[in-house]
């Protein structure tokens, strides 16, 4: 929630914040392995008496789409790995897992009982 007395463009982005910084994040990633394969290309290109090109049969755009697209399988696949294991596994006692609000809610209706238990005693 906002904090009061922001103004609604800084509310929108207080909202988003999270959103804008993972992006910020990757952006800033993403640039930093178009730099670095860039360089890694040149060199390769330059090792084998080729001219470095961005674009064209053998440009670097299809090294960097290659790369780019295998790092996102592999986060892909390691995403949903833990997604399908979370949600078959439990973690027993974790606040998010239903064994935990199970016990919670039987904890809360011992402590009523007991609350219950002390009233009819006083009154």
């Amino acid at each position: 929630m906002p904090r009061a007395g922001l103004t609604s463009t800084r509310a929108r982005l207080w909202i988003r914040g999270l959103s804008l910084v993972c992006f910020g994040l990757y952006a800033v990633t993403q640039l930093g392995a178009i730099v670095t394969g860039w360089v890694e290309f040149v060199a390769d290109q330059t090792q084998h008496g080729s001219v470095p090109a961005v674009f064209g049969e053998d440009g670097y755009v299809w090294t960097l789409l290659e790369q780019t697209t295998q790092n996102w399988q592999s986060e892909f696949l390691a995403l949903a790995t833990l997604v399908v294991l979370t949600s078959v596994l439990i973690h027993r006692g974790s606040k998010h897992s239903r064994d935990g609000n199970d016990e919670i809610q039987r904890r809360v209706e011992a402590i009523r009982r007991r609350v219950q238990a002390l009233a009819g005693e006083v009154g």
